[in-house]
């Protein structure tokens, strides 16, 4: 698991510069402190930039409403996980709290120590549910698929093709496929470029044995020569490859980003880094519906759309 990336709220500016020097001497490297606030408005400001994994967040700093701005951060950064410190001596209103979308509260004098374990705890909740959330989407597309005229069954498996330039990513891909048991071709391209030649069949990919027709393609967003979203425009604009789903394995938190994915066609934006087990999980979902199920018909018209309500962001 990659190193969870925290903001720190903190009221006192004195408290705020001691602790984070001991969460970073004694979290690192599963945490990583990637910034500070002593205010409401400048966690609000900060946060959107830095979109940190989890918040950990002082009731009593000023500039803020409590729950109010807990909603706010929720509302800017609904995958961060918000963590409210609060005095044993102050009031709490856990179900306002609660309410603003809080993930847990701890005591304000709980060590950095002590709190790495609840920390990793909310973190991995959320990315389960994160997982769930997928399998329960392509659930439902697995049973519209199966009621569906014009997609059919078939007994051979489709061709994964993958354009990533981070061989570290492609090998973790390839590992969770051979661990979600799913007997696919999976093909590799280093950027744009690459991608649609394989796609034309063309420059070194004229021969078909070269580049069968993938059944999904695997987008990284930032390659050499052609970007990912260069490519995923021009596969959506074409009349033939736009049936290709497309599945954005990324590691750009961007919000401009995600909603361009979507807007685009592409089927599913994944945030890397993800955890090998999320990543099985999201593989053995898409498994249950494109790997195994659907064949993507290759005429025009035999294609249904697929609506955009289905498109999950995992993080």
């Amino acid at each position: 698991m990659s190193a969870i990336s925290i903001m720190i709220v903190e009221g006192n500016p004195s408290f705020l510069r001691v602790e984070s020097f001991l969460f970073q001497k004694h979290c690192h490297p599963e945490m990583v402190v990637v910034g500070t606030a002593v205010r409401g408005d400048e966690a609000l400001a900060q946060a959107r930039v830095l979109r940190p994994d989890a918040i950990l967040f002082d009731l009593a700093v000023c500039g803020c409403g409590g729950p109010a701005m807990i909603a706010l951060l929720k509302r800017a950064l609904p995958e961060t996980a918000i963590i409210a410190r609060g005095s044993p001596n102050e009031e709490i209103d856990r179900e306002a709290l609660l309410a603003a979308g809080i993930d847990d509260v701890v005591s304000k004098f709980a060590s950095p120590t002590e709190l790495l374990p609840v920390i990793k705890r909310v973190w991995e909740n959320r990315l389960n549910r994160r997982a769930q959330e997928s399998a329960a989407v392509f659930h439902s597309l697995k049973h519209r698929a199966l009621n569906e005229p014009t997609m059919k069954k078939h007994g051979k498996p489709i061709t994964i093709l993958m354009a990533d330039d981070e061989a570290t990513d492609c090998l973790l891909v390839k590992t969770a496929v051979e661990r979600a048991h799913l007997h696919n071709d999976l093909r590799f391209v280093e950027n744009g470029v690459e991608l649609m030649d394989y796609l034309h069949r063309c420059g070194r990919y004229t021969k078909a044995s070269d580049a069968p027709r993938p059944g999904l393609i695997l987008l990284d967003l930032n390659m050499p020569r052609k970007d990912g979203r260069e490519a995923l425009a021009e596969i959506k604009a074409d009349s033939d490859l736009s049936k290709i789903p497309v599945v954005v394995l990324t590691g750009s938190k961007a919000d401009e980003d995600f909603w361009r994915a979507r807007n685009l066609g592409a089927d599913m934006y994944l945030v890397k880094p993800v955890t090998f087990e999320t990543l099985v999980n999201v593989t053995r979902s898409l498994g249950k519906y494109w790997f195994e199920i659907v064949e993507i018909p290759h005429d025009s018209e035999s294609t249904p759309a697929r609506p955009q309500e289905n498109f999950v962001r995992v993080a």
